[in-house]
């Protein structure tokens, strides 16, 4: 056999059963987030319009990565990454299940929403971290697979969290809040379920007897060293943080200016859910042709492409503010966003030792999500001292910023020679 063909015959070698296996709960529980993300704002314009309120609501959602990211990452390294994801579920189950309680008694307000986020929010913490950081011992560490495993897993995330969850929740959102959490409820319980029954076995990472840790502290603080010290993981995370702070201002104002008879769009809450359906059709695109793109061209050309047009795009729900403009927008910025996290996702467990992911990656996600509360907060505010087109406009220059950065920071040369 040749070496091309022994190259393509690899290139083509199955993920595996286990990688399946995950892969399914991922998308169960990415069913429920489509669902409770789309719902909740759409019930929390029921009893507020408030952009201040709006921005505190989204602020929740990310508060605990800020607050949770680090410890976090260090129990994810410590346990069962398995049995992480399967206790941090079966809490998300019991949280939505007492929120459909409370609406049942009519009970629920503004700020029983903000808790449930802040709560869902730190499920996911945990979740996410023990996800991510378990995919390595599912597939390996060669860059082909482990980008072929995240390509899935971000269609997966796209079909269940944009495709199928936004205009269930439209549907659940008309027969009451009942019945949108209790339905998250179940389908985050199938996804315990399939992770009890279907991946067996240990998933703990192995740790090194030379391991130097100067007590809890240093053990805390590793991920947040390896980072700062990497000259490519380093200026990733800060435009990644930058990136996601003016995402969250826009998420927070956006169903204000869409939804809503006195809103710029119009939308009813249900018109709203289905246009929200065209961002995973995009971003299945991004997800079948990524492996290609990243095959012909560079991984920090094509990033530097996708956000920089990303950034552009966001003008068009300023200017064009109804379902056909907001429609073609998240069409449009669907597969960019898929490819630039194919890219940015692979490039971190190539460059972090095993034993240390769930640190890194908890105190990556700590900086980089950590500054969407802070955008949600900041994009509230400003929406409502100088109205949204403000925010809107502020997000792009953000956005464009974020880009030049690490554009100018992070050559592809300097990836490829810090590969492990």
């Amino acid at each position: 056999m040749s070496s091309r063909t022994m190259t393509a015959s690899r290139a083509i070698e199955p993920l595996g059963r286990p990688f399946g296996t995950h892969l399914t709960a991922v998308g169960l529980a990415n069913l429920a987030d489509g669902v409770v993300q789309t719902g909740v704002p759409l019930l929390a314009i029921t009893l507020t319009r408030s952009p201040e309120l709006m921005g505190v609501l989204t602020a929740a959602v990310w508060l605990p990565w800020l607050i949770c990211g680090m410890p976090a990452g260090v129990l994810v390294d410590r346990w069962d990454r398995r049995r992480t994801m399967m206790v941090g579920l079966g809490a998300r189950a019991l949280l939505l299940a007492a929120v459909a309680a409370l609406a049942l008694a009519d009970a629920l307000t503004i700020w029983v929403l903000v808790g449930l986020a802040l709560a869902y929010g730190v499920t996911e913490v945990f979740t996410d971290l023990a996800a991510g950081a378990q995919v390595p011992s599912l597939v390996g560490r060669a860059a082909p697979r482990l980008r072929r495993a995240n390509s899935r897993l971000l269609a997966v995330q796209q079909v269940g969290n944009g495709f199928a969850g936004p205009p269930l929740a439209g549907l659940l959102v008309t027969l009451g809040a009942a019945w949108l959490t209790g339905s998250a409820a179940l389908v985050v319980l199938a996804a315990v379920l399939v992770l009890g029954v279907g991946l067996r076995g240990r998933y703990a990472a192995a740790r090194p007897t030379d391991e130097d840790l100067t007590g809890q502290r240093g053990e805390l603080m590793t991920g947040m060293r390896i980072l700062w010290r990497h000259p490519v993981l380093r200026p990733m995370l800060l435009a990644g943080g930058l990136w996601n702070f003016g995402s969250t201002a826009f998420s927070a104002v956006i169903v204000l200016w869409l939804v809503g008879p006195s809103s710029a769009g119009g939308l009813t809450p249900q018109l709203f859910s289905l246009v929200l359906v065209a961002m995973p059709v995009g971003a299945l695109v991004g997800s079948a042709v990524a492996d290609r793109v990243l095959t012909r061209w560079s991984e920090m050309r094509v990033l530097g492409v996708c956000w920089g047009l990303n950034a552009v795009l966001n003008l068009v729900p300023l200017l064009w503010p109804g379902a056909v403009g907001f429609a073609l927008f998240l069409l449009a910025v669907g597969p960019l966003g898929v490819i630039g996290n194919v890219v940015s996702g692979s490039i971190r467990p190539r460059m972090v030792p095993e034993h240390v992911l769930g640190k890194v990656g908890g105190a990556a996600r700590m900086i980089g999500f950590g500054a969407m509360p802070l955008g949600a907060v900041v994009g509230g505010q400003v929406a409502g001292w100088f109205g949204i087109p403000a925010v809107l406009l502020g997000v792009v220059v953000v956005m464009a910023l974020a880009t030049a950065y690490v554009v100018r920071r992070v050559p592809q040369s300097l990836v490829d020679e810090h590969e492990l």
